[in-house]
């Protein structure tokens, strides 16, 4: 097994049901750069695209850990969210969706080979920390632009989110916090201009990871 200590995934979704001309996680993480410096320090940012599908998950998945990455971001779209949700926990229940094969998934559960009996496992990484730092960064970089607005209010970038769901997404974050809670994050986007540009939304994606890789570097710190 290889480790890229200076590796950071992000995954997106490929479309599905809802979604079928375009997913906006996809759109977002090809927004990203292909590095990000911290404290002097360059990490490679791998982008990767899954299909809705649980084996294609499954696969992704295995293939992405085996590489012992410093950090695994996933991303999905969320039809109600009006912003970037942060999600701290994943359930082990309710996978009752066909995917885009037409496949289900067994019992509609899975058998988790570090946490076997945990219904819900919770990410390790300080989520409100996060969200309360990326809605800080975000409010500066755009006072004197005309960020997106609702009822006359400016819009946060993130909110903390505890519903991951019980699809794909779900799927994909508690096999990852199964692996590693410390190095494994999920985040829902809004779909593309309710109200974030995919620039935007890149830009908040790219904000949240500088934090994930703060707390993971200063945790192997200690």
């Amino acid at each position: 097994m290889s480790e890229e200590r200076n590796l950071i995934i992000v995954t997106g979704f490929g479309p599905f049901l809802g979604h079928e001309e375009v997913n906006a996680s996809w759109e977002a993480v090809q927004m990203l750069p292909n590095e990000v410096n911290y404290q002097g320090v360059d990490y490679i940012v791998e982008k990767r695209l899954v299909p809705v599908e649980y084996r294609a998950v499954d696969e992704a998945v295995t293939e992405i850990w085996e590489r012992q990455p410093l950090l695994v971001i996933h991303c999905g779209v969320s039809g109600v969210a009006k912003c970037v949700y942060v999600e701290k926990l994943a359930y082990n229940h309710k996978f009752r969706r066909p995917d885009n094969t037409g496949q289900y998934l067994p019992n509609g559960s899975i058998s988790l080979p570090h946490h076997n009996k945990n219904n819900v496992l919770f990410c390790g990484l300080n989520i409100d920390k996060i969200v309360d730092v990326v809605n800080s960064e975000y409010n500066e970089c755009t006072a004197e632009a005309a960020p997106p607005y609702i009822n006359n209010q400016k819009m946060q970038a993130t909110k903390v989110s505890k519903n991951v769901g019980s699809f794909l997404c779900g799927y994909i974050y508690i096999k990852s916090l199964d692996i590693s809670k410390e190095r494994s994050l999920f985040v829902h986007v809004p779909p593309i201009d309710t109200p974030f540009t995919k620039f935007q939304t890149g830009d908040i994606l790219l904000k949240i990871i500088k934090q994930c890789i703060q707390q993971v570097v200063a945790c192997n710190q200690k």
